[in-house]
Order: C-alpha cells, then structure tokens, then sequence
C-alpha cells in the first residue's frame, strides 16, 4: 500500500550516492547500484557470462536454447524478447511514441530518443577510465579503449607504423606494395582486403542487409547505417571544441578544423603550394600539367573541369536566358544557373560516403571516390602501371619517353618536373630555404634537413628485416642490405664489370679514362690511399 500510494505523491525515498538517482523502490535501487559497482551476480551456466538482472540472464539463454516465443502477428517474424517484438511492430504501425520536449521529433524507441536528446544536452556518459576522455556512444568508447589495451609490436619496415596483430601489419603493407589480392569474379575489380570485396559485391547482388528501423531504407554497409541513423536521432557527435559547431561525420569535422589550425596537407610537388583539401590539389595540379580531359564533341575544344565543358556546349545547343542575380552572368538553362551559383555560396551537395567530405558536382565526387575505390582508369601502355589521373600519367610517360619540358635557363639542363627543376635553380642562386632549428644549418632542400635533423635526435627509423640493424637513412639501409643479396646494380658500360655502389663503379670508370688522381676511401675512422685505381674492386 505505501510503494503503491508513492506513484501519487511522487515520493523516492531511496537516492543513489553516486550520481543522485532516486528510487520508489529499494529492488530498483540495489539493480541501479550495480550500475556504479559492476556487480553481476547472475551466470549462465552454459557459457559463464554474468548479468546484473535475473530477467537479463533469462533472455540470455535463449541464445543458447534458441527460443523465440514472441511472433509478430503481421508478417510472423519471431523474437526472443517482447520488447524486440513490440519495437518492431512499429515498422508495420509506424508509430512513434517517444517525443522530444526540445524540439518535437518523435521516435520509435525510448534509446534513439536518449540519444538524440545528447544533441541538445552536449551529454557524453561513457567516460574512458584510462584517459578521462568521454562518448556519447558506448561503441565510440569501446572503439577508443583499444588504443590503450592493445600493444602494437608489430612495425612495417617502410613507413615505421605500428600494429597491434600480424595480421593488421599484413593488410596495412599492402598500402606500400600496392597488392590486391580479393578479387571480384563479376567485374576483375580487385581489392586489399576481403571486407572490401564483400562490402563492393552488394553493388552486383543489390544486397541491402542493414536496415533503418525509423524508416526502412536499407544499406549496404552498417558504418553507412549508423551515419543515416543521425539524421533521425539529430546527433552530431564531433563537436569543434574552437567554435562549438557541430557535425554528423568526422570527415566533415576533420576538414572544419583546417579553417581554424589553417592546416593544408595537401602539397603540390611542382610548385610547393598547399590545399586543405586533396581535391583542390587536384584540379590544381592541372594547371602544370595542362591536362584537360573535358573534350566538346561538337568543336573540339577541351577543358580542365567538367563544369567547364557542361556550361561551354550550352554554347552550341541552348539560349543564355538564366541568369544570376549575384553577378549578372548568364547561362543556358536553370541547372547551370544552379551549379553556377554554389561559387558564390559555398554549398557543395554530393557527400562522400566513406569519409564525409563535400564536393559541389557530381563528376568531382566520382573523381575523388577513386581515393576509396582504388580505381587507377588510367593505365601505361608501355609498362602496364596503373594511375588515378591523367596528370600522373602524362608525367609517368616521361619516363619512358625521356621528354623533359623544365629547362633550366642557366646552364640548359632539363627535368621532367618542375618541382626538380625548382630545387635544381637553387645550385645556381645559393638559395638554401630550409633551417635547423637547433644548429641553424640550412639546405637547398626539405628531405635534406630532415634527414640533417637526426643528428640531432638520434632518430634511425630504417631496419633491416635480415640482422634488425638501423639506419638514419633509406639509402644506408638499401647500400647495406646489398651484404645480405649481393647484389651489384651498377655496370661498367666498357668492361662490364659490377659494382654494389654508384660511387666505386664512378671511382672504376676512370681506369678507362685515364684519369689517376690520389683517391682517399674514408673507412670508418682510417682512411686508404689509393694510388693505383685500376685495383678497385
């Protein structure tokens, strides 16, 4: 009678000492406590795992006995729990009983509605014991938590990254080695990981297997799930701690922050300028390589962006009759108009769905998806590689046709990039633009530095994978895997002799022309006289 005349007065006698909760009942309140203590007093004994409820532990069994004793009298789907039953009920009658008292969106699901609440709130309830960092997601913390429980003891040799597992070390060299070993039998597409390949064989099978229960539409990858789920529970769990705002995807998020860090890791190698995004590098880099892949079958006429080539044969087929209020131009139907009008706002509509950034046109996204897809459309003739633009491969051909278009106006020689170019001019002028900041040494170029900076920290990040010693420098660690081979890449041209070092086969060729000058081999700390060059082996 006094737990029941308690639901009219509102009376919770019993308050948890932790977080402030109160209770009706004292059952309720020794249930919620183990919340804070982690008590699981309930096992099954088929499989150990341990519960806080009794009924938890009831529902559990069933995914041993495989009972499902609640059936859904529309379409005779069966569950295990009623809760999951009435749920998905909901689908058939579409009701949505939870509402939010911020803003009025409804849910089908008291979780969803917790959840989108957050949004408002800024609540983040799964702390990280280890760090102090804290989630709005449990799956956010359980994500987060392996950075600190797992040890990564397995290094790659080319980059010095380290994995948890061999078989992450495996899957991540194939960055390096280029391999694709998972291939579809439907259209020859290969991949680096079998994941991959399921995931792209749905667009053959039209396989949809992850399905939003708010409003049905289905999904090929569960990743891509749980971002369309946002837009119903409004949660935006990247929050810029600079300005506040707030995004859906931590591609977005990580784009934002450039305007604040003013970060731009995106460096053209012939001119050195920099983009925050990689898809304005690339249709930069156009304007070296003069690529314009854009072609107008009416005339001819080619250009560098496929907006350029849409609005130019408006020229041929349409009337100028839109035009825009902005800045008074003209165009040739509503579409342009439109796609013309996002220079001046800023909007870009097609998202990508693997890592959240925006592009203003369709084609540049399908450019830029090539960056997931591993897609290299633009392949060598002569040698068979592959590359993601038509930039690369102009530049790649120069290998083998030994075209060279930079030339320098000092001494005449040439280069087949502008970027070598650049650093070549600087032998004349004396520029040396890169400082050490602990010696005050400069260099003519940035890899030199870098490489100058680990006298300073010691830093030997190269390792031969045959006796684990280290080298400050690749070069060091390709001359001296050569005493594991043997190998001796460098030919003598008259005599054909071989040598394992471009220097000693140098030193050699001058016993074919005469030239005998005292040579001094530094070796360690001794260094050998050489009068008689024709004995260098």
């Amino acid at each position: 009678m006094r737990i029941h005349q308690q639901t009219h007065t509102g009376e919770k006698p019993y308050k948890c000492m932790e977080c402030g909760k109160s209770f009706t009942r004292n059952g309720e309140f020794r249930i919620h406590q183990r919340t804070h203590t982690g008590e699981k007093p309930f096992k099954c004994i088929e499989c150990g795992k341990s519960f806080s409820q009794s009924g938890k532990l009831r529902i559990h069994q069933r995914t041993h006995t495989g009972q499902k004793p609640f059936k859904c009298i529309e379409c005779g789907k069966n569950f295990s729990q009623s809760g999951n039953l009435r749920i998905h009920q909901r689908t058939h009658t579409r009701e949505k009983p939870y509402k939010c008292i911020e803003c009025g969106k409804s849910f089908s699901q008291s979780g969803n509605l917790r959840i989108h609440q957050r949004a408002h709130t800024g609540e983040k309830p799964y702390k990280c014991i280890e760090c102090g960092k804290s989630f709005s997601h449990s799956e956010d913390l359980r994500i987060h938590q392996q950075t600190h429980t797992r040890e990564k003891s397995f290094k790659c040799i080319e980059c010095g990254k380290s994995l948890s597992s061999s078989g992450a070390l495996r899957i991540h060299q194939r960055t390096h080695t280029g391999e694709k070993p998972f291939k579809c039998i439907e259209c020859g597409k290969s991949f680096s990981q079998s994941g991959k390949l399921r995931i792209h064989q749905r667009t053959h099978t039209g396989q949809n297997p992850f399905k939003c229960i708010e409003c049905g539409k289905s999904f090929s990858q569960s990743g891509n799930l749980r971002i369309h789920q946002r837009t119903h529970t409004g949660e935006k769990p990247y929050k810029c701690i600079e300005c506040g705002k707030s995004f859906t995807r931590n591609g977005e998020f990580r784009i934002h922050q450039r305007t604040h860090t003013g970060e731009k890791p995106f460096k053209c190698i012939e001119c050195g300028k920099s983009f925050s995004q990689s898809g304005n590098l690339r249709i930069h880099q156009r304007s070296h390589t003069g690529e314009k892949p854009y072609k107008c079958i009416e005339c001819g006429k080619s250009f560098s962006h496929s907006e350029d080539l849409t609005i130019h044969q408006q020229t041929h087929t349409r009337e100028k009759s839109f035009k825009c209020i902005e800045c008074g131009k003209s165009l040739s139907s509503s579409g342009a108009l439109r796609i013309h009008q996002r220079t001046h706002t800023g909007e870009k509509p097609f998202k990508c769905i693997e890592c959240g950034k925006n592009f203003s046109e369709n084609g540049t996204l399908r450019i830029h998806q090539r960056t997931h897809t591993g897609e290299k459309p633009f392949k060598c003739i002569e040698c068979g590689k592959s590359f993601t633009s038509s930039g690369e491969f102009r530049i790649h051909q120069r290998t083998h046709t030994g075209e060279k278009p930079f030339k320098c106006i000092e001494c005449g020689k040439s280069f087949c990039r502008n970027g070598v170019l650049r650093i070549h001019q600087r032998t004349h002028t004396g520029e040396k633009p890169f400082k050490c900041i602990e010696c005050g040494k400069v260099f003519s170029e940035n890899g030199h530095l870098r490489r100058h900076q680990r006298t300073h920290t010691g830093e030997k990040p190269f390792e031969c994978i045959e006796c684990g010693k280290v080298f400050s420098e690749n070069g060091a660690l390709r001359r001296h895997q050569k005493t594991h081979t043997g190998e001796k890449p460098f030919k003598c041209i008259e005599c054909g002799k071989s040598f394992s070092q471009s220097g000693k086969l140098r030193i050699h060729q001058r016993t074919h022309t005469g030239r005998n000058h005292l040579i001094v081999w530094s070796v360690g700390r001794a260094s050998v006289k050489v009068e008689a060059l024709g004995n260098i082996n």
